[in-house]
Parts: C-alpha cells; sequence; structure tokens
C-alpha cells in the first residue's frame, strides 16, 4: 500500500463479518446488507458470536438501522436483496453528509467518520488518550471488577467482528462512568438502563426484526410531531464531527437516530490487530437530560405521569410484579411494546442488562406466553375496559402474595425455627431464602394463572389463585420443616406450632382458598406469631 494512501479496513458493507447460523445448524458469515437481507427474508438467522447482554443492542441497531435505510427512500416496504439494503445504507450515510467509510471500521483520515466512530476534528489522537487492546475489557459495558460472572478480556484473539459487536453495545447502551464519560440519551439517567420491553410472534430473530422495523415506521410521524424530531434529521449520529464540547438536540435528528456517546476511534497495528483510542467529553453528545429517556425509543415504556420518565430495570430482574406493572400499569409502551393483529403476538419479551453507580446489576430475560383470549384484550384500542379490569386483578394478585409471604409463612417459618416462643424475633433474617422461593415458585405460575382465567367471573379467578398460593405457601413451609435448625428439644411443639400459625393465618387472609373439606383438614390454632 502507498505510504500516502490511509487505511480503510472492514468495510461492514462488502467483508462477510458476522457469524450466522440457520436451524440446521449450517454456519457462514454475511455482510451488514448480507444480515439485513436474510432477516427480512425471514430465514432463520443466529448471530453465533453476540452474547447474551448484546442481543437487545445488536437487534435495536438493525431495527433501527433498517427503518432509517427505508425513510430515507420513503419506503413503507421492506427491502429484502442484499444489494438493495447496501444500496440503501450507502445512501443513507451519504444523507448523513458520509460515504462508504461510515460502515467501516478502521479509517485512517480523523476528518471522516468510520463505524460508530465520529470523526474527529482536530485531527489527531492526543485526546482519546485511553487506549485498549480488547474489545470485551472496559470497552464493553459490562464491569466485573473481580472477574465475577463473566471475565474480563476473556477473548483472547478478538477479530473484528467483536469489536462490532462491543463498539455497537457500548455506543448504544452505556450510561455513565466516571467524569468525561456520559451516557446515551435512551435511558432516564446516567445509571439507568436502555431495556427491551415488546411483543413478539415467536423468537426467531427474522420474525422479531421484520415486526419491530413495522412497529417502528408506523410511528415515525408521531415522534416527529410529539418529541420534536426532524423527518430527515441526523441518523447516523456518528457521521456528525465531535470535539467533544457540543451536544445535538432532538430538533436536530431523525426519530430513530442510531446514537453514540464515546469518543472513540479505532487504529490497526502492523500485525493487523486493532486498538481502540477513546477520549473524554465535556458534554453528552445528546442534550437530553430533561426528558429522562423519553425519547420516543421503540423497546421503552415510559411513565404516564408529568415527568414521563422512561422505565430502568433494577437487579430484581423481570419478577412477575415487575412484568404484571409493565403489562398493565402507569406505562406507556414504546411502539414495539404494542401488540399487534399480524403476525399474532403470543409472546411478551423483556429484556436488559441493569446498572448501578459503577456497577452491572445482571443481565435480565423474560419471555412470558400471552394466550389468544388474552391477546384480545391487549388488542381491543377502542375498549380497553376489560384489559383495565385484568390489570387491576393481577396488581390485587401481587398484593396477595406479598401478604402470603410477610402474614402467612414469615410467622410460620419463625415459630418453627426460633421453637415457639412466647414472642418472635421478626427481624430474624435467616428465613429470608425460603420466603424467596415462594416467590420463584409463584413467578413459575402467575401469568399462566392470570391467563387462563380470563373470562372466569372475579370470585372464580381469585378463588383459583388463593387455593394455588397457599399451597406454594405450605410446599415452602414442608420443606423448610425438614432442613431448619429447629431446636430439637422443642422440635415436636415448634413444628406443630407452626402449622397452627400457618393454617390460621391462611384461614383469615385467603377465605376462598378454603373449601369445607380444606377448612376440616387444616389445624385450628391461634395466629399471635403473625407479622404485622
Amino acid at each position: 500500500m502507498p505510504s500516502n494512501v490511509l487505511p480503510l479496513l472492514h468495510n461492514l458493507l462488502d467483508e462477510a463479518l458476522f457469524s450466522v447460523e440457520d436451524n440446521l445448524g449450517r454456519r457462514t458469515k454475511v455482510t451488514l446488507p448480507g444480515l439485513l437481507a436474510r432477516l427480512s427474508l425471514g430465514m432463520p438467522t443466529a448471530l453465533t458470536a453476540v452474547q447474551a447482554h448484546q442481543q437487545h443492542p445488536v437487534h435495536a441497531f438493525l431495527v433501527q438501522l433498517g427503518v432509517i435505510a427505508l425513510a430515507r427512500n420513503d419506503l413503507v416496504r421492506i427491502a429484502n436483496d442484499e444489494a438493495e439494503w447496501r444500496a440503501l445504507l450507502v445512501q443513507a450515510a451519504k444523507k448523513d453528509g458520509a460515504e462508504l467509510e461510515a460502515f467501516t471500521l478502521v479509517v485512517g483520515d480523523l476528518s471522516k467518520p468510520a463505524f460508530l466512530q465520529p470523526p474527529v476534528p482536530e485531527r489527531t489522537l492526543e485526546n482519546l488518550k485511553h487506549t485498549h487492546d480488547f474489545p470485551s475489557g472496559e470497552l464493553d459495558v459490562l464491569i466485573t471488577a473481580k472477574n465475577h460472572d463473566v471475565k474480563v478480556n476473556r477473548i483472547a484473539r478478538p477479530d473484528a467482528e467483536h469489536w462490532v459487536l462491543a463498539l455497537l453495545t457500548l455506543q448504544t447502551m452505556q450510561g455513565v462512568l466516571g467524569a468525561g464519560n456520559y451516557g446515551i440519551a435512551r435511558m432516564n439517567s446516567g445509571y439507568g438502563s436502555r431495556p427491551c420491553v415488546a411483543f413478539a410472534s415467536d423468537h426467531h430473530a427474522s420474525t422479531r426484526f421484520v415486526r419491530d422495523v413495522a412497529a417502528a415506521l408506523d410511528a415515525r410521524a408521531g415522534l416527529i410531531q410529539n418529541h420534536g424530531f426532524l423527518k430527515h434529521g441526523l441518523g447516523l449520529v456518528w457521521c456528525a464531527p465531535w470535539n467533544g464540547a457540543t451536544s445535538l438536540s432532538f430538533a436536530d435528528l431523525d426519530p430513530t437516530f442510531i446514537e453514540i456517546c464515546r469518543r472513540l476511534r479505532l487504529t490497526a497495528q502492523a500485525d493487523g490487530t486493532l486498538v481502540a483510542h477513546r477520549g473524554s467529553s465535556k458534554v453528552a453528545r445528546i442534550a437530553a437530560k430533561d426528558a429522562r429517556g423519553n425519547t420516543g425509543d421503540v423497546w421503552t415504556p415510559v411513565k404516564r405521569s408529568k415527568d414521563g420518565e422512561a422505565f430502568s430495570m433494577s437487579e430484581a430482574g423481570f419478577k412477575y410484579d415487575y412484568v404484571q406493572d409493565l403489562m398493565f400499569g402507569e406505562w406507556n409502551p414504546g411502539a414495539a411494546g404494542e401488540p399487534r393483529a399480524e403476525p399474532a403476538d403470543c409472546l411478551w419479551v423483556g429484556q436488559v442488562l441493569a446498572r448501578g453507580q459503577g456497577k452491572t446489576q445482571g443481565y435480565h430475560e423474560r419471555w412470558v406466553s400471552v394466550p389468544s383470549k388474552a391477546r384480545r384484550l391487549f388488542l381491543q384500542v377502542d375498549d380497553r375496559a376489560k384489559l383495565a379490569q385484568l390489570g387491576k386483578r393481577s396488581k390485587a394478585w401481587v398484593e396477595r402474595a406479598s401478604t402470603a409471604r410477610r402474614n402467612v409463612l414469615k410467622p410460620a417459618l419463625l415459630t418453627a425455627l426460633q421453637g415457639a416462643p412466647e414472642k418472635l424475633k421478626f427481624d430474624d433474617d435467616r428465613i429470608e431464602s425460603y420466603l424467596m422461593r415462594l416467590d420463584s415458585a409463584l413467578d413459575d405460575e402467575f401469568f399462566r394463572l392470570l391467563f387462563s382465567h380470563v373470562d372466569d367471573p372475579p370470585e372464580v379467578a381469585d378463588e383459583a389463585f388463593e387455593r394455588r398460593l397457599v399451597e406454594l405457601a405450605r410446599t415452602q413451609l414442608e420443606s423448610a420443616l425438614s432442613s431448619m435448625p429447629i431446636p430439637s428439644a422443642r422440635r415436636w411443639r415448634a413444628e406443630a406450632q407452626a402449622a397452627r400459625v400457618f393454617f390460621g393465618s391462611a384461614r383469615k387472609h385467603f377465605k376462598l382458598a378454603f373449601s369445607p373439606a380444606v377448612a376440616a383438614a387444616a389445624e385450628a390454632g391461634p395466629t399471635s406469631g403473625e407479622s404485622l
């Protein structure tokens, strides 16, 4: 290569970098347009290099990129052909002031963008002082200070695909991480998270891609009107130069903009290995602090309140109480979170890498099956009364589960563990694991019970739930009695009193669970051990 020619390495439009596998286990590599073509054609496609926490970043990026490319050419039908997708992507880059380099991983000319890397106006890497030799270290969003769970720099010989996935996850999912390291606009705080809350017709990546592209295209007009986006604004945010001192506003951006949050450039060493050069910035790339994550993101629910902040997951993950709140509570779903009739959306999906201050709080994923009789309620836009009724029922069930845990199982467990004392010590946390097991057991059955009784009268549905709730709590009590360190001298008295406390409290709080036959078989006794 002549010395005066700056390097251009790993063009995603023409180089097959993405590892895919079909439903027969056949593996190959495809270009970025080739990947979009496979997905839009409905071909079984699994991205084999994508890690669990990268699933949503990759899916979101592909959907947003597809929508931008189609909308820029006023297309309402999805493209299928690889050559057509390539032409659309090139056109999208040109409308943002770039050429093929916008999809090239290494671009030597710092005045031009590279893939997910903005131009450097200074034309020098001196201000990008931090270097990274591995994409799975500090560059990725995972924070694993003690090398637990997922190992730092676990990929000994990263290739271009690993760098693409790490860049994509960093630039579209990262939050605040120290001074000068601002987070993305699409979360409600620097320590929040960007979730995926959506419906789907199946688990296949291609089906979800086609569905969410259609949902995002349908939502564009509303986003322009409600958020002040520009119809043909900047979509590929990395195409615009950034010196770290200026921010973009919504009025500069396309409704489906793909953002970046870090100043970063990749260079290639003599042996072809890549190095990332990262710098800090004085401001966030997109001025969206006041929006609190309410950016019209296709997958992010927004609170129905004056502030309207975006949903952010805690380390608890998608437990049944969180999921029912997202389904029926005071949240406006993103476009992908609205069920669609064709194809039939029979699954609710939640995915997120929860974040905290300087740490991650685990990757969480949940799929909930939604039967046809429940789907009808979600699709009845003009009549949401029945859906609201179902939501009211689910909220009441969550409260009953809390009562079972706090007022039925807990005092019974404490009675046994403490040897049936005259007065229980309710701050004894040795029984917490059994209470958590009750929650876990109920989590497995909550939505099956809720949706199977959609058409039943309240008393029928509530009776079925209370019966099952008491059964699950009793199972945990019996398990605890066989394994807890109960004082041996008082074991028989403690177990008998624990049973009396349990059944007395259960009959008090869950009358529907006890038919005459069940009530006759239950132990009678005082409920003085019940917690307040």
